[in-house]
């Protein structure tokens, strides 16, 4: 019984170590809503909808309904880092979204870092992988977990 639980307990922590393996490479990817691919979701690349959403809750029960989503539409002046799996972003109003690469570390990109500027029309979309950071008004926002984010998303 002992080997079963430390058999167990080290495939659990391999597959939470998976999770903060970043690409070295980034890239945007876009979509829109009748191409829409989930595996763009496994890049965990930054992915851009060009679609008008009108009813965003409604893509995001379709396409994420065996997930955990969270509304999540707190301001914040300050750069934001994704704890969930995915964030999904839907501006409200004509803005700019300022995203950085996803790192394990909280802090927040310095003036020499590359950071990647976005400009959302009103009700385009934006799907943020886990750990990127960003910046943004104008948004609305729900955060889209498994139950590895979901445990351990806020705790590294």
């Amino acid at each position: 019984m002992k080997l079963l639980i430390i058999i167990l307990t080290i495939i659990i922590i391999i597959y939470v170590y998976c999770y903060y393996i970043f690409p070295t490479e980034i890239s945007i990817l876009q979509t829109d809503l009748s191409n829409f691919n989930f595996n763009l979701l496994s890049s965990r690349q930054p992915i851009v909808i060009s679609d008008f959403i009108q009813n965003p809750l409604e893509v995001i029960n379709s396409w994420f309904n065996y997930n955990i989503i969270n509304s999540n539409n707190d301001e914040n002046n300050d750069w934001i880092h994704n704890n969930y799996k995915y964030l999904f972003i839907n501006a409200y109003k004509d803005t700019e979204v300022i995203i950085y690469k996803a790192e394990i570390t909280k802090i927040n990109p310095k003036a020499e870092d590359n950071i990647i500027i976005i400009k959302l029309q009103k009700n385009q979309s934006l799907i943020l992988p886990f750990k990127w950071k960003y910046y943004s008004t104008n948004i609305n926002k729900w955060g889209i977990d498994d139950l590895i984010t979901f445990s351990f998303g806020r705790v590294f």
